[in-house]
């Protein structure tokens, strides 16, 4: 057994009464925070979690530690100070490695740690598979199980977001497999729905619950949730890491219910909503970051109860289970102290050995302040100097490498930079000197720019080797600008002949820092420029740039304009390519027999996803030769080919133009079939958008629902 599974074994044992200890402080500050807002238990519980693993981190570096330190380094290769210290380290080198001779009994607890170790790993490889599951349970959700939200819903909640102060957006998915909503990602993060909430919620109900989502996601709590659970896979043995999870876990949904609360005009919407929920979730999949928090029934009922602003009455007393929990401390607690009481003896041990090596470095350290402070006399000519004394002679001299450099003519970096106004932290302090910004270059680049640079300023200039001589041949070349642009234009490598080069290609007098910025991103070569020339397109700088972000070439150009419809201009080509639309496509389309007239009709049949299959499926329905206008009309409607189906069925008589007016008016079957059960016969299609606009079938359907 080697000393680093020995070392994990006692962070191991380590641990029982330590996390023990965390989790009685935690309780009583728990109980002092008990009228603090939810959030602030919830940083207390988090915290608490954290330190645990601190902890056990820290016993885990100690343990490594000892074990050299415990160990007598001998040989020629010895660094100096462990030669110093072999007089006061040898005693222990006659009972170096308590802990070995230890091992020898077979009842001790040493004897048992590799077993120890074995079902610490076996523990926390089954809780590491455990999570991949979940893991992929969530990635599989994302990928496959999911429809896509209503535009509606994902302008209300791009709303929310931004309300909110999310920067990142967050996308929003249906799935039928779950009963809750939950929220996961972390760069990318993304709210997945019950289907039943859109049925099931009203609008006012669905819009807290998903103020509630988009509190975990502005708190990073899916971040959190992970670490968590890293400390539950690491100590799973320990209960009080299981219950300092699950309080964290109730805070943590009680942070969110505050903030969707405060977003909320009425809380008992809220309270409803979760009520129509938990109604659904107990037959369903269940989730890390889910609207429930994995709560029972009765943690659902305290949580309804405080968001109306009552509280529920909680029963005091012990109960027997109180007593074994107690019991079973004490026992976790008084396991490790014979190692823990063996640790502290071995201290002073340790101590004085490294005494010297502490007695050293303090001296070197103070030695240069007291010798400035009280300067030493200079020897006089007839005052011979003293006699070294015994000690003195028997001391054996520092190495070179030991000796104390001279401070004669030194001076301090940070004063100097403070002197030229630069009073900022330590970390800029250490990036200026690490680039070599010195106050001389300072006081230069401030006087090139008319007013004193910032810090960040400063070490950007000097990481891109800006100087006064660049600064001074880009000004004579016409570029005027501040020290933003001039690193801008340092870092694309723009020069003044590369600036030349290009005004000459594009026939401009005089380009701007800006667009020759955006040029050299884009990769704007004067021979591009001049092969589009050739092509016939003689466009303005902007226009180029555009054509080169797009990646058209005079060769697509070309292609393009060999489709029927003409030499294409420069937009319409950048709207070509943005819309993948290719020679290829356009064949396909006539060999389909969908019939464009222009390359706007092109553009609109990508854009509204105008496919064969929806013209074929527009055929089968009964419409023949739709004009290009009205396909992209109805595709514009959502006007289905099974839609069109029913209405002909319905109508033999309907046309395009009827099916983009049902649409319009909303008129589906079932509006259909209410006003031939309310004796609207016979139908046609300008008495249905007549009944819609008039309301009279909405009056007439709410109040029969309303009656008993």
């Amino acid at each position: 057994m080697t000393h680093h599974w020995e070392a994990l074994g006692w962070t191991l044992v380590h641990f029982l009464w330590q996390g023990a200890a965390v989790a009685i402080v935690y309780r009583m500050a728990d109980r002092a925070l008990a009228r603090h807002s939810a959030n602030a238990r919830y940083v207390l519980a988090l915290a608490a979690l954290l330190g645990m693993l601190a902890v056990s981190v820290t016993t885990l570096a100690y343990e490594e530690a000892s074990y050299y330190q415990s160990t007598p380094r001998t040989g020629a290769a010895a660094p100096h100070f462990a030669l110093a210290a072999q007089p006061v380290a040898a005693p222990l080198s006659e009972t170096a490695r308590p802990l070995q001779s230890a091992s020898l009994d077979p009842m001790s607890l040493q004897h048992f740690m590799p077993y120890l170790d074995t079902l610490w790993l076996a523990g926390v490889l089954f809780l590491s598979l455990r999570a991949l599951g979940g893991w992929w349970l969530i990635r599989r959700l994302r990928r496959r199980t999911y429809q896509r939200a209503p535009h509606t819903l994902l302008l209300r909640l791009d709303v929310l977001r931004r309300q909110m102060g999310i920067r990142r957006l967050v996308d929003l998915r249906l799935s039928e497999r779950i009963a809750s909503p939950f929220t996961a990602g972390v760069l990318r993060p993304w709210i997945l729905l019950p289907v039943t909430a859109l049925t099931g919620l009203s609008s006012e109900q669905l819009e807290v619950v998903l103020f509630h989502e988009l509190a975990h996601i502005r708190r990073a709590d899916y971040l959190w949730n992970l670490l968590q659970t890293m400390v539950e896979t690491l100590f799973f043995f320990h209960p009080a890491v299981w219950w300092i999870s699950r309080r964290v876990r109730e805070e943590r949904e009680l942070s969110c219910d505050d903030i969707a609360v405060k977003n909320c005009s009425d809380p008992a919407l809220y309270a409803s909503a979760l009520l129509r929920i938990e109604e659904e979730r107990r037959s369903r999949l269940q989730l890390a970051m889910a609207l429930d928090g994995h709560q029972s029934r009765a943690g659902l009922r305290a949580r309804v109860l405080r968001i109306l602003g009552t509280t529920e009455a909680r029963p005091r007393g012990f109960r027997p289970v109180s007593f074994a929990g107690i019991a079973a401390a004490l026992i976790v607690f008084l396991c490790p102290l014979p190692k823990v009481f063996a640790s502290f003896r071995a201290i002073p041990k340790v101590a004085t050995s490294i005494a010297p090596i502490a007695s050293n470095v303090v001296h070197k350290a103070i030695h240069p302040i007291l010798q400035a402070a009280v300067p030493t006399p200079k020897p006089s000519a007839d005052v011979p100097p003293p006699a070294p004394n015994e000690d003195q002679q028997n001391a054996s001299p520092e190495p070179a490498q030991n000796a104390e450099p001279k401070t004669e003519g030194h001076s301090d970096y940070i004063d100097e930079m403070r002197a030229a106004g630069y009073d900022v932290d330590l970390d800029k302090y250490i990036a200026m000197k690490v680039q070599g910004i010195t106050p001389a270059y300072a006081a230069e680049m401030s006087k090139e720019f008319g007013a004193k640079l910032s810090a960040d300023t400063l070490i950007a200039l000097k990481v891109q080797d800006i100087a006064a001589d660049y600064i001074a041949k880009m000004r004579a070349a016409g570029f005027d600008v501040d020290a933003s642009k001039f690193i801008a234009m340092r870092v694309q490598d723009i020069t003044p002949e590369y600036a030349a080069e290009m005004a000459k290609a594009t026939g401009e007098t005089k380009l701007s820092a800006d667009r020759l910025i955006a040029m050299k991103v884009q990769d704007l070569t004067p021979d591009y420029i001049a092969r589009m020339h050739a092509a016939g397109y003689d466009a303005d700088p902007g226009k180029l740039i555009a054509m080169r972000v797009q990646d058209i070439t005079p060769e697509y150009a070309d292609a393009m304009a060999k489709v029927g419809f003409g030499k294409p201009t420069v937009d319409q080509l950048i709207a070509l390519k943005v819309q993948d639309v290719t020679p290829e496509y356009a064949a396909k389309l006539h060999a389909d027999g969908i019939e464009a007239s222009s390359f706007d009709d092109l553009i609109k049949y990508r854009i509204f996803n105008v496919s064969p299959e929806f013209v074929a499926g527009m055929k089968s329905a009964g419409f023949d030769s739709i004009p290009a206008k009205k396909l992209v009309e109805l595709r514009v409607q959502n006007v289905t080919p099974e839609f069109a189906k029913g209405i002909r069925a319905q109508f033999p008589d309907a046309t395009v133009d009827d099916l983009v007016k049902m649409r319009v008016f909303n008129i589906d079957e079932a509006f259909i079939a209410s006003a031939r059960n309310h004796g609207f016969a016979p139908l046609t299609i300008e008495k249905l958008v007549k009944l819609r606009i008039s309301g009279i079938l909405d009056d007439a359907d709410q109040k029969k629902e309303s009656q008993p």
